[in-house]
């Protein structure tokens, strides 16, 4: 199932510029390619907690109450999820950033239409768009548009 990428999204931009900080307090890796185990959240300093969690601040505060709400839905469906959906929910969500933009437009246009069908629809639709062309596919997408994007 495709889904949105917000709150796996986030998680790694919030990350990404505290890693050189997070770097800088853990020993260094015991072989090559192996990386340190980084402390737990409890075992941060304030700085580093705080150099995690600035970006994300940052956007809550520049949201609408709209956009606040799909982060916090978001971030209490996160919680709830299984290690195995969250594997799987991140699989997704690289799958989907290495598609071409023209893929990410069928991803959505399926993913669309596949939420308002059963399963037995579903896997009836699944099974046709295997044994279509490239240029069926695209006219399906012409006549199944991807819903709108929230923003």
């Amino acid at each position: 199932m495709l889904q949105r990428p917000t709150l796996p999204l986030l998680f790694a931009l919030v990350l990404l510029p505290a890693a050189p900080l997070l770097a800088q307090t853990t020993a260094p890796a015991t072989t090559p390619g192996a990386s340190a185990a980084l402390p737990n959240w409890e075992q941060l300093s304030p700085a580093q907690r705080d150099a995690l969690l600035a970006p994300l601040r940052d956007r809550w505060n520049g949201a609408d109450a709209g956009q606040r709400q799909r982060m916090l839905s978001h971030g209490q469906r996160w919680q709830s999820m299984s290690p195995e959906e969250r594997d799987k929910a991140r699989r997704g969500l690289r799958r989907f950033e290495h598609m071409s933009p023209e893929q990410r437009e069928q991803a959505r246009a399926l993913y669309g239409q596949m939420r308002t069908l059963s399963q037995a629809q579903r896997d009836a639709l699944r099974e046709r768009w295997t044994d279509m062309t490239p240029e069926q596919r695209k006219e399906w997408v012409r006549e199944n548009p991807p819903p709108a994007k929230p923003r």
